[in-house]
């Protein structure tokens, strides 16, 4: 890093705004006789809306609302500035302009209120190109967030005049079925904010709530409109299966988080709504975008007419819905994170390729100063159409200048640039460099002509100006280059110019930007902010963990020539180190979540929050390790630490206790089941599976023996607690399973269905070992079985290998059976405990200290643990003696009663 930096001021600090703010030419595979132009670059692009008079209002998540104009070109003044709270999700998400925006002139944003944890639906009087000042209307605060994520934010005016809303569930999935909670919610109000009469829970809410018009949603980041039919479709971007596209309909739900996905044998809520389609994250990971293309002047082929456009922010594909069919294709491929789509009423459509960062998590903060947006054209031939044209410039004598093109259509290319219309020799390449320039060179004009097999095309003109002005000379007076911050501290920031010409320049003339460095690449902290001289920026206490960051301010002058000119100043952070430790020595770590082996020595930046966590247990070396205390007395295994100047050292201590030498549950393998789901003998393989954690995701389960789709699964064997006590079981199952433990069925879940977790509380009982059988049956499409548990000493895991067994191991001696009574002392119950290598039947007789009988009963004795309860209610306190009988042994136990 420090190479860089030293590079950098080495470099003529005009040259600065070039190197930092020029970005990468990438274009969108499209198919045949399609091309596409930017229009647009350099933006913190999210969300788009068209107005009827063809200008393009385009969002960029740190606060701004950008135009480009009917020509294409991009205005250099924001239409409006707003201060969000643009942490990870949050931002300003969403825009609407009305159908009769040429009379009332309001232009709609959904925002994050900074400081306030919530979302706000506000309108903007326009004025030409820009927001009149002081002229937000708020109509709608939204309820409290749980979190950054799923913010959600689309909306859109509906045929009907009224506004619609899309409501992410704000990271707490509960509020999608919540009618007390706006979030995971469509909403939908009238323009001026107040609640139509007929949304279909107006008579059963009051208050705000009556908004709701749909419900049971995570996270619906995109809405669209057919204006043809009215249709609303909207995409739900889902869990860990599925992606969701929804027709909004009055007063129905959708089902997040009880159904994700198609319904699949799952109980559904009242009024459920299926989606159109949903597709698994083989295929991608958030479904961001969506447009139908019925424009009033279609272009594409009639084949794309009424088609449902929708894009993954993952896979960088667009596709093709046809919303009467339900068939599904692909348009384009390899788009730089494709958001936002709009089909143009002139049969064009527009993308957002917004680039940045993968990934929705806290230290990615879903950021990028690299979005584009991009118009797609149909030409029908694979000639070269100019997607980017060279842009003009202004220089000063002596400067290098270059200018580019990008290009669809057919490749190879070939480049040719001209001057002022005649061809420069050699320069065929896609860029045109110049060296050292002269006054001679001012008012010059250069173009490109591309050329293929098929055709030709031609840039734009663009336009050299070379002055003999020097450019202007900005100056930040604080921070001090090389200054230190801590994480939560303010920085404040200000700066001015001079000008050879011009002399001391306005507030006017300046613009800031602050740029957040990771390592090889950059988030926006503050997008480009003009007419200031200072400001502040309060750093994050919750941010990138890698301790290779710092902070970049820029501050670029502008003179009255047109001359630009900027300076940097960095600001980098204090760190210290602490270091995680266990005793023993290798128990593992989760630091925000991550497993992380100790020793570990940690570097960080100060005053960030760090979520540590010490393993609740660990298996090693035939014992699990129960977490006690750190060696600073605490019993918190999970906590938050504020990172100081000083190093620090934490020392999980744990507690050994012996783990059993099971192999697995013997897993019998049947094919083609049929609709009945029937175990049809003899099973096509039989197996030991170490554990019961599985994903095949539409994988066959053996590859080579059995297919993905239709088959069943038996698991017999036996389950060995390793500690008293009331354990959670975890099954997760799709499609459908059963399960018994020590002979009571404890899950029943015989149907289809999709990935569906299932709890249930049991107490049992350490050193016994427990029958347990599970079947399953796997129809089509994702597949999963998984055993899980959880205890006081046990965090929620698999349940391991060592604790199952295919069958019973030998008991002590020549005993065909132990038994045991609990507990012991006992009051008005206890239970006969029995652990045996066959099926018998028990009898048993309690007598007492009279040798008077007081009770007496049978039970079978199941292979391995089984528990019989007695009733000794009423019984009075005192010594008692049970004798019981099976298999032909006899034995003698003593209870107390107290």
């Amino acid at each position: 890093m420090k190479s860089a930096i030293l590079n950098l001021l080495r470099t003529p600090v005009w040259l600065l705004a070039f190197l930092f703010f020029a970005k990468n030419l990438t274009a969108t595979n499209l198919p045949f006789g399609f091309v596409e132009v930017k229009l647009a670059d350099g933006l913190d692009a999210v969300g788009m809306a068209l107005a009827p008079d063809g200008r393009l209002f385009v969002l960029e998540k740190f606060g701004q609302v950008r135009i480009i104009d009917s020509t294409g070109q991009l205005l250099p003044e924001p239409f409006l500035y707003l201060p969000v709270d643009n942490f990870n999700e949050r931002g300003l998400d969403g825009i609407a302009i009305p159908p009769d925006f040429e009379q009332n002139p309001w232009v709609y944003l959904y925002y994050t209120v900074p400081g306030a944890n919530h979302n706000r639906v506000s309108r903007f009087r326009a004025d030409g190109n820009f927001a009149v000042p002081g002229s937000e209307e708020i109509l709608l605060d939204l309820d409290e967030l749980s979190g950054p994520h799923h913010n959600a934010g689309a909306m859109l005016f509906g045929n009907d005049g009224m506004l619609y809303i899309a409501v992410g569930d704000g990271t707490d999935a509960n509020n999608a079925q919540d009618m007390n909670s706006l979030l995971g919610k469509i909403l939908r109000i009238r323009p001026d904010g107040s609640i139509p009469e007929d949304n279909p829970f107006y008579n059963q809410l009051e208050g705000k709530y009556r908004a709701i018009y749909a419900l049971g949603f995570r996270n619906p980041f995109s809405m669209t409109l057919d204006p043809q039919s009215g249709r609303i479709f909207s995409g739900d971007v889902g869990g860990y299966y599925r992606e969701e596209i929804n027709e909004i309909l009055p007063g129905r739900n959708y089902g997040w988080p009880l159904i994700e996905g198609k319904i699949a044998g799952q109980n559904p809520p009242d009024n459920y709504q299926d989606p159109v389609y949903a597709y698994s994250h083989a295929d991608g990971c958030a479904i961001v975008g969506g447009a139908f293309y019925t424009p009033q002047n279609p272009m594409f082929p009639a084949n794309y007419h009424g088609k449902y456009f929708f894009s993954d922010y993952c896979s960088g594909k667009i596709k093709t819905l046809d919303p009467a069919t339900g068939f599904i294709s692909t348009f384009a491929t390899e788009a730089n994170r494709p958001i936002s789509l709009i089909a143009a009423p002139d049969g064009t459509m527009y993308y957002i390729a917004r680039g940045g960062l993968a990934g929705g998590s806290a230290e990615a903060n879903t950021a990028s100063n690299e979005g584009a947006v991009w118009r797609i054209i149909y030409t029908g031939n694979g000639a070269p159409f100019v997607s980017v044209h060279p842009a003009p410039r202004l220089v000063s004598v002596g400067e290098n200048v270059d200018f580019e093109t990008l290009s669809s259509g057919t490749p190879p290319f070939q480049y040719q640039w001209q001057r002022d219309g005649q061809d420069i020799p050699g320069a065929t390449g896609r860029t045109l460099q110049l060296f050292n320039v002269t006054l001679a060179d001012s008012a010059s004009l250069f173009r490109c002509i591309v050329t293929n097999a098929e055709g030709s095309d031609t840039t734009r003109e663009a336009m050299l100006r070379v002055t003999s002005s020097q450019r202007p000379q900005p100056l930040i007076l604080s921070p001090a280059d090389g200054s230190r911050y801590v994480a939560g501290d303010t920085l404040f920031f200000k700066g001015m110019a001079e000008d050879n010409e011009d002399g001391l320049l306005p507030a006017s003339a300046l613009r800031w930007r602050l740029d957040f460095h990771h390592d090889d690449h950059t988030h926006p902290s503050i997008g480009p902010t003009p007419g200031i001289e200072e400001g502040y920026f309060v750093i994050p206490k919750v941010d990138e963990t890698d301790p290779d960051v710092w902070f970049r301010f820029y501050l670029t002058a502008k003179d009255n020539s047109g001359l630009e000119n900027t300076t940097i100043a960095e600001v980098f952070p204090y760190k210290s180190n602490f270091y995680l430790r266990s005793k023993p020595a290798s128990v593992p770590y989760f630091l925000e979540g991550n497993p992380k082996d100790p020793p570990l020595a940690v570097q960080s930046v100060v005053g960030l929050y760090r979520d540590i966590a010490a393993s609740r247990h660990h298996y090693q070396n035939d014992s699990i390790y129960v977490f006690r205390e750190f060696d600073n007395g605490s019993k918190e295994y999970h906590f938050t630490y504020e990172v100081p100047m000083h190093d620090s050292t934490f020392t999980a201590i744990y507690d050994a206790y012996p783990t059993d030498d099971g192999s697995g549950l013997l897993g019998s393998y049947y094919d083609d089941p049929g609709p009945d789901h029937i175990f049809t003998e003899p099973p096509v393989l039989t197996r030991i599976d170490s554990v019961l954690d599985f994903v095949w995701s539409g994988l066959s389960p053996a590859p080579g023996q059995m297919p993905a789709n239709y088959y069943m699964v038996r698991w017999e064997g036996f389950i060995k607690p390793i500690f008293d006590g009331y354990h959670t079981l975890y099954l997760t199952t799709d499609d459908g399973s059963r399960m018994w433990l020590a002979g009571d069925l404890i899950f029943d879940l015989w149907y289809p269905q999709g990935p569906t977790e299932y709890s249930r509380e049991i107490f049992l009982k350490k050193d016994l070992y427990y029958p347990v059988r599970i079947e399953y049956f796997q129809d089509a499409g994702e597949a999963a079985l998984r055993l899980w548990w959880e205890h006081e000493f046990i965090g929620k895991s698999p349940v391991p290998q060592s604790q199952l067994f295919p069958k019973l191991p030998d008991l002590p001696g020549d005993k065909a059976f132990e038994v045991n009574l609990f507990p012991n002392p006992a009051g008005n119950l206890v239970n006969i405990e029995t652990q045996s290598h066959l099926e018998l039947t028990a009898s048993w007789e309690l007598f007492n200290t009279l040798g008077q009988l007081v009770r007496t009963g049978n039970f079978d004795m199941l292979t391995g643990a089984s528990t019989r309860s007695i009733d000794t209610d009423n019984l009075q306190s005192g010594i008692y003696l049970l004798r019981l009988n099976a298999g032909g042994e006899e034995v003698i136990l003593k209870l107390v009663l107290q």
